[in-house]
């Protein structure tokens, strides 16, 4: 029987674009190489997800990076060909991912944590502390919503120093909720971190455009 439910946060609960930090970015003037595996942007941004860099060494650092004369003034995201990248910019660019969390799934937790036989209802993601403070302020902690109103306990990355699919982050889950892995459920969006949660005992569901969780779990 299932009694606690882990939820992955981008892909799952949070409706993300990724292409739309990469498109910001580039149009601020960043190289797209930096971007990719291997340049010093890319690494950065596993580091701030590690929580090993601060929001503001993060967005200072990726705007040291951006080249001013790099903006065409006829890109819709430029303001204009002088203008250098400021932190803010990198700020607003990468918020630019979070698209929204849809209310039928606010609704659904909360129906999920009153049912009956269900211990905890739990977040665990590979997230950052300004896509963090971005979901928390429009949509978990906004209308009316209050946080301890969805969740039980939340798992992030960078406050762990652990990011999927490293075993350890689901066995400090478990280990944390004081669960059986095989009364949990994960469900990520990620084949490969619901394979690594499933290598740790719990039950998984990867979640795809064609699989609607709350549907899945019939709630």
């Amino acid at each position: 029987m299932l009694k606690n439910y882990i939820f992955d946060l981008g892909g799952v609960l949070l409706d993300i674009r990724m292409k739309n930090a990469y498109e910001r970015f580039v149009a601020l003037g960043l190289p797209p190489a930096e971007l990719e595996p291997g340049g010093s942007v890319y690494k950065l941004m596993e580091d701030y997800q590690l929580g090993y860099v601060t929001t503001a060494e993060f967005c200072q650092q990726v705007a040291g990076k951006c080249i001013s004369n790099a903006r065409c003034a006829a890109n819709v995201f430029a303001r204009s060909a002088a203008a250098p990248t400021t932190p803010r910019d990198i700020e607003e660019a990468w918020n630019s991912i979070c698209l929204g969390v849809a209310d039928r799934k606010l609704q659904a937790l909360r129906r999920l944590r009153k049912t009956e036989g269900v211990a905890s209802v739990s977040l665990l993601s590979n997230t950052n502390e300004l896509h963090w403070e971005c979901c928390c302020q429009n949509w978990f902690n906004a209308n009316g919503n209050k946080l301890e109103d969805f969740f039980d306990k939340i798992f992030l990355s960078q406050e762990l120093h652990l990011q999927k699919p490293d075993p350890e982050i689901f066995k400090t889950a478990i280990r944390e909720l004081g669960a059986s892995p095989a009364e949990t459920i994960f469900l990520d969006d990620s084949p490969v971190n619901t394979a690594a949660a499933a290598a740790c005992g719990l039950q998984t569901l990867t979640v795809t455009a064609d699989i609607d969780w709350v549907e899945a779990l019939g709630i």
